[in-house]
């Protein structure tokens, strides 16, 4: 799940000089490290969200997105 928050998205940093970056809210920090692994990308920082829920944004180097497994081949 992505975050639509009023914070730069990975293909529209604030500036010039900052690096895109994608988010995705978990229930639990571990399932950002799990991220990182599975999908081979770099976890920058995992943030608080506020959210009873969703706890925590992880925060990856980029734009990340999720495999289409419904795509045909």
């Amino acid at each position: 799940m992505t975050d639509s928050s009023d914070r730069p998205s990975a293909g529209n940093p604030t500036n010039r000089n900052e690096q895109p970056e994608s988010r995705h809210a978990v229930a639990e920090r571990k399932r950002c490290y799990e991220m990182e692994e599975k999908y081979r990308w770099t976890l920058l920082r995992i943030e608080p969200t506020g959210d009873k829920t969703l706890k925590y944004n992880c925060v990856f180097e980029g734009q990340t997105e999720f495999p289409n497994y419904m795509m045909e081949d």
